[in-house]
């Protein structure tokens, strides 16, 4: 508004036949034309808000899997939830990608000799109501998305069910999905 006001000073201060015709656009107010700067700034605004939109939740909540940075028994809890879901297809777990998967997320030696001996005595149900009191349902979900075969039309129902038991949103699901697509 400032601006337009002084740009019709200085038409006024003009002689009339030095001010140049208007020139008529379609689909703008007053038939002026757009600057190009507006249109560039406007064109780079919508395409860094749809960026962000496309990757908020891990923008919003970055999301490493380590289970490094876990205490022992919370990366107890954690392998418990990953063994659930190993076990969960009813066939024989492929240890190879479970065991590279735990390698991934920093489980080391200690993690596959545990994920193993959870298999072999067959641990019972997965601690979730731990899991969600600890604060560590997406970071479950993403180690046990990681640990089984994801093409497996069972497994795809397991990890609904996962995601709803641990309450991991579907914001935070999608976004796990997304970064660790197999």
């Amino acid at each position: 508004m400032f601006g337009e006001r002084i740009q019709s000073l200085f038409r006024s201060a003009a002689p009339p036949e030095m001010e140049p015709p208007p020139t008529p656009s379609r689909g703008v107010p007053g038939g002026r034309r757009p600057d190009a700067r507006t249109a560039l700034i406007g064109s780079l605004g919508q395409k860094v808000l749809h960026a962000w939109l496309q990757n908020r939740h891990q923008t919003l909540v970055p999301l490493t899997l380590d289970l490094r940075s876990l205490k022992p028994e919370e990366r107890l809890l954690v392998l418990r939830v990953v063994a659930a879901s190993v076990a969960a297809s009813g066939r024989a777990p492929d240890l190879g990608l479970a065991d590279a998967a735990l390698e991934r997320i920093g489980a080391g030696d200690d993690g596959r000799r545990v994920l193993r001996e959870l298999l072999e005595r067959g641990d019972g149900p997965a601690p979730f109501a731990e899991v969600q009191a600890a604060g560590l349902g997406t970071v479950a979900y993403g180690a046990s998305l990681l640990a089984i075969d994801q093409r497996s039309r069972i497994n795809q129902l397991y990890l609904a069910y996962l995601a709803a038991r641990l309450a991991v949103s579907d914001d935070a699901a999608s976004s796990l999905h997304r970064r660790y697509r197999m």
